[in-house]
C-alpha cells in the first residue's frame, strides 16, 4: 500500500504543477485590470513549456522507476523493498522548477513586466 501511496503523492505533485504553469499562463483573472502587473505573452509561454519539461521528465522518471521496482515491491537488484521511488535527482529537478517558477513570478511584480 505504501508505494502506490508514494507514487499518487508524485503524480498529484507533477499534476499541482502543471495546473499553476497554466495559471500563470492564462494571466490576469480581471480582462483590462492593471492592478496585478503581468508577464509578457513569450515569458509566460517560456515558463509554461519548461514546467512542461519538467512534468514529462518526472512523469517518466517515476513511471520507468515504478516498472523496473515491480511495481514498488522489490528492487530487482537487491530483492528487498525500495527505500523510495524516485531518485534524488527527481526531487532537486522539482526543487529547481518551483524556485525558477517563483523567481519568475517575483520579478514579474518587482519589474511591472
Amino acid at each position: 500500500m505504501q508505494p502506490e501511496r508514494t507514487l499518487l503523492a508524485w503524480q498529484r505533485t507533477i499534476a499541482l504543477l502543471v495546473v499553476v504553469g497554466l495559471l500563470f499562463l492564462r494571466g490576469s483573472l480581471v480582462p483590462g485590470g492593471d492592478n496585478v502587473p503581468e508577464a509578457p505573452l513569450v515569458v509566460r509561454v517560456a515558463t509554461m513549456a519548461v514546467l512542461l519539461v519538467i512534468g514529462l521528465v518526472l512523469g517518466l522518471h517515476l513511471w520507468f522507476r515504478w516498472r523496473a521496482c515491480e511495481h514498488g515491491t522489490r528492487v530487482p537488484e537487491t530483492g528487498r523493498p525500495p527505500l523510495y521511488l524516485a531518485r534524488p535527482w527527481a526531487m532537486a529537478v522539482l526543487c529547481a522548477g518551483v524556485l525558477a517558477l517563483v523567481g519568475v513570478l517575483v520579478l514579474t511584480v518587482l519589474l511591472g513586466l
